[in-house]
């Protein structure tokens, strides 16, 4: 069985490009992740986007009560990360498909 890796998105009024991030992720070739987003008190629409998204098993969604930082939701993140690897990505960054595959093989 293939690692799981855990992908950690701090999230900060990002609306333009959230769906795009997370998209990136569920097209991996690889599929053995899970996806860690914590929301870090936005107040654009990602909360809303975020919703799109509260029924997929593989993603995990938290929510800062008050604006922390990228490096507080990373440690969220980390603290409710079950895999033996971890990735963190940007949310206004987009993978290639096959990113987790290369770097997991």
């Amino acid at each position: 069985m293939k690692p799981l890796v855990s992908i950690i998105v701090p999230i900060y009024n990002v609306e333009e490009y959230l769906f795009q991030t997370i998209d990136s992720v569920i097209e991996q070739t690889f599929k053995n992740w899970e996806l860690i987003l914590i929301d870090d008190n936005s107040t654009d629409c990602s909360k809303i986007i975020l919703k799109y998204f509260k029924n997929n098993k593989k993603i995990k969604i938290f929510y800062n009560k008050k604006n922390r930082g990228p490096d507080y939701c990373r440690n969220v993140g980390l603290k409710k990360s079950r895999g033996k690897y971890i990735a963190f990505l940007d949310s206004d960054d987009l993978w290639d498909k096959y990113k987790l595959e290369k770097q997991t093989s």
